[in-house]
């Protein structure tokens, strides 16, 4: 017999053939249960009042989209109202605007920083994208019947992942409406707009579009780039609204992997499979199990095995391993994905057998925001698995990172339960990585309320770490006004200005975007990098549209003179911006309006007022 004789394929392996080679007309797609209701792009254009499906209908400027007819796009937006989405048009005349720009102007829709860092292989979309054939636009009060009682309703709801995937373009339509207030970090907060989010990052086509002004549009091409929160933990106003989500959910995640086995892509198969009690949070549903076939009649089955074993037993099956030491094509092994399911017993068990406690990922899933070399329970801390998380850490785990600190993951993941775990355990609060920001500054960068307050209560910070805490939470997305509020009340320097030594890991990067973007390389990122040395957090906000943050620094009083390394003021960021009027005034040093506008935010927090179904 040859000594190089072929293993044979895993029942996974086998289950995949076996649905590769199936025409059963099922390819993965989810099924649409109603009609996918459009507007022409050129109508919603000429719009001055938004009206309901059934007006829509009987005017007859709805079309059934097919994918013939030209592109489609999805709007995800928030509801300014119990029973309208917008009924002064607000949200709709910065979508008309920016519709316009799309459709009309050349040049590139750019990558949001974070995505231009994490994912390399994303690319910003060119506007002749956008114009290359008719677009038509889904928009939940145009596109799907408004009495919640209809059977109708409930189809088209079911209906939404296949509304997803038939659309090339996917808005989130977030500007900040300031006597809602309405914003980028509300829209990440409510139920309905969770749904429609996740439901196109697992898509094939996992990229969408931010607008958060007719002129600020990025690309978005990571889970990194934005607050995280699970469906079952958004906002709903109707609390029912959450278990009608709850199959919607179950469907998008079967049809999700059936489609990755059969393209063979088993780690993209792994990793939803193992993250179904995240996507499944506080919904009404089971988890799918038994999804390849076969292990009742293994012989580890058998009532003999202890109930850990047979645990292990069933997830090596369900997820194609021989060993618990196997690599797979992503550089990941059986831990790695255990810790993603948040299975205590399992990751015991799999340490029992002896699997790699500190074994890191070769690679990263940049779609994930996951980079390289991280470990089992860095993984368990992004995802706030909190049992795998405690029982790694009773396993003795490593709480040093390698890219970046646990400390720092717990705090992206806004997880004060992790960040306390940590400490308990003797690991750093303060969290530091290479470039040198800290745990703190990744709290605020994504708005980690619970998170940040969690690090201030485990240690006091210097107020000069906690001035280039509020720069960097008005430069990505942390820029709200309770934030400034906090910061400058723990003795954060309004003014600051940011410098870093040449001769330092990050004076090095910015030594290198700087001349990228000098020799013609222009990019959000680079950009960015080039106006960093002596950046205040007011012309961060700026430069970011964070329009909340931006206000809430000049209310306080911030100066709007001062210039960074490259003679820029905070009103010079405002030039090629299109800016609220309450900014406007402000950066002129009519600060009054912005008071006002800081004091509204304050007073009725990021969440917005109201939260309402389709």
């Amino acid at each position: 017999m040859s000594c190089c004789r072929r293993a044979a394929r895993t029942p996974l392996a086998r289950h995949a053939a076996i649905l590769a080679a199936e025409d059963d007309g099922r390819d993965g797609a989810a099924p649409m249960h109603f009609p996918m209701y459009t507007i022409p792009a050129d109508v919603l254009l000429e719009m001055t009042e938004i009206k309901p499906h059934e007006e829509l209908m009987a005017m007859s400027l709805l079309t059934a989209f097919d994918g013939t007819q030209g592109k489609a796009g999805l709007v995800s937006h928030q509801w300014a109202a119990m029973h309208h989405p917008d009924p002064e048009m607000k949200q709709m005349r910065v979508f008309q605007d920016a519709l316009r720009h799309l459709l009309k102007d050349k040049g590139m829709v750019p990558l949001d920083c974070i995505t231009e860092t994490f994912l390399t292989s994303a690319k910003a979309i060119a506007l002749t994208a956008f114009q290359s054939e008719p677009l038509f636009l889904w928009y939940d009060y145009f596109s799907v019947p408004q009495d919640r009682d209809s059977h109708d309703q409930a189809k088209a709801i079911q209906s939404i992942p296949a509304y997803v995937a038939a659309c090339s373009f996917f808005f989130a339509l977030v500007p900040y409406i300031e006597d809602q207030p309405l914003s980028p970090l509300s829209w990440s907060h409510r139920g309905w707009c969770r749904l429609e989010r996740v439901v196109r990052e697992i898509s094939a086509d996992h990229t969408w579009i931010l607008i958060k002004s007719s002129t600020s549009l990025e690309v978005v091409g990571t889970a990194a780039s934005f607050p995280i929160g699970q469906v079952g933990e958004g906002d709903f106003t109707v609390p029912a609204d959450a278990e009608r989500l709850g199959p919607v959910i179950r469907g998008v995640v079967f049809h999700k992997l059936r489609s990755c086995l059969k393209a063979r892509d088993f780690p993209g198969y792994r990793r939803h499979l193992n993250l179904q009690s995240v996507y499944f949070k506080n919904l009404p549903v089971e988890p799918l199990q038994d999804f390849v076939p076969g292990f009742d009649d293994l012989e580890l089955g058998s009532s003999a095995a202890s109930p850990r074993e047979l645990a292990v037993a069933r997830f090596m099956h369900q997820n194609g391993f021989r060993s618990v030491r196997e690599v797979d094509g992503a550089g990941w092994t059986p831990i790695h994905y255990a810790a993603l399911s948040g299975n205590a017993e399992l990751v015991v068990g799999l340490l029992q057998q002896r699997a790699a406690l500190d074994r890191r990922t070769s690679k990263g899933e940049p779609k994930l925001g996951v980079p390289p070399l991280v470990s089992a329970l860095e993984l368990a801390l992004a995802y706030r698995q909190h049992d795998s998380t405690r029982a790694l850490i009773e396993a003795r785990a490593q709480l040093r990172g390698a890219l970046y600190p646990a400390m720092q993951i717990a705090a992206l993941a806004d997880n004060p339960e992790g960040i306390r775990m940590l400490c308990a355990a003797g690991a750093d609060p303060v969290g530091r990585n290479l470039f040198g920001f800290t745990a703190l500054d990744s709290a605020f960068i994504l708005a980690g309320v619970a998170a940040r307050e969690e690090l201030l209560r485990q240690m006091d910070f210097e107020a000069s770490l906690l001035s280039c805490v509020l720069l960097t939470a008005m430069l990505y997305r942390g820029g709200t006004a309770e934030a400034v509020q906090r910061l400058v009340g723990l003795r954060a320097d309004i003014d600051f200005q940011f410098s870093a030594p040449a001769v330092s890991p990050f004076g090095a990067v910015l030594a290198i975007m700087s001349l990228q973007h000098r020799l013609g390389r222009v990019t959000a990122q680079t950009e960015q990098f080039y106006h960093y040395r002596g950046m205040t957090p007011l012309m961060a906000a700026v430069f970011s549209s964070q329009y909340e943050g931006a206000a809430a620094l000049i209310a306080a009083g911030a100066k709007l003179e001062l210039r960074n390394c490259r003679g820029f003021s905070a009103a010079d960021f405002a030039k090629r911006r299109s800016l609220p009027d309450f900014l406007e005034q402000g950066l002129l040093g009519d600060r009054l309006a912005c008071q006002r506008v800081t004091t509204l935010a304050l007073a009725t927090g990021t969440g917005g007022i109201v939260q309402c179904t389709v």
